[in-house]
């Protein structure tokens, strides 16, 4: 297989969709125990467009979509921490992408490429003029990523590229109601074996409780 990393693995459809329970139930659960600690909490929604996670080697890259839920609990008017969970798709040239390493045009012209994205941030929260918010976060997370059409051989099943990385999150947002508040974010993810990418920008709406 072309373009094979480190950090690749194959895993059964089952031990991935498990697992992916597995991260849902610490979303839900383990998380919002910490409410009891904190002053209130937001159920927040998010779309938006979403990049390669790395422009240099994802060759001919092009921007896709973006979907994602976030659980934020505030301590106080300037801390906060979050669990995210995010999805985002791209497309790129595997065929360039071997030529650009190897010298040889291998492999399909066009891929697409979904990504799953799970990270727990601590963000710092700055208010600004007209009860806007400036909310700045960073983390740690852990993304599987599937390129259109991958299995794995012995098995037949989807191939799973994972690694960690880094989240990088920027927003602001603003109440229009007692309980809702909209917004902008954006963020970038930093990856071993990547420079950085998967930069994401779009709006998000937030319930809080």
């Amino acid at each position: 297989m072309f373009l094979t990393k480190n950090c690749s693995v194959s895993f059964d459809s089952n031990f991935i969709l498990l697992n992916m329970r597995k991260f849902a139930v610490l979303l839900l659960f383990v998380f919002p125990s910490s409410i009891a600690l904190c002053q209130h909490y937001d159920i927040g929604f998010h779309g938006g467009v979403f990049s390669p996670m790395d422009f240099w080697y994802y060759v001919d890259g092009s921007v896709g979509t973006t979907a994602g839920i976030q659980f934020h609990y505030h301590f106080d008017n300037k801390v906060s921490i979050s669990s995210n969970y995010q999805w985002g798709n791209f497309g790129f040239s595997p065929a360039a992408a071997e030529e650009r390493i190897n010298g040889q045009r291998i492999g399909t012209e066009y891929a697409s490429v979904d990504v799953h994205l799970l990270s727990f941030m601590i963000h710092r929260k700055f208010r600004l003029a007209d009860g806007f918010e400036l909310r700045a976060g960073t983390g740690i997370g852990y993304f599987l990523e599937h390129w259109e059409g991958e299995k794995a051989w012995q098995i037949g099943t989807k191939k799973y590229k994972r690694d960690f990385t880094m989240p990088i999150q920027v927003s602001v947002v603003k109440h229009v109601h007692e309980r809702i508040l909209v917004g902008l974010k954006s963020g970038v993810f930093i990856t071993p074996f990547y420079i950085f990418g998967g930069l994401h920008v779009g709006p998000e709406i937030s319930f809080r409780f």
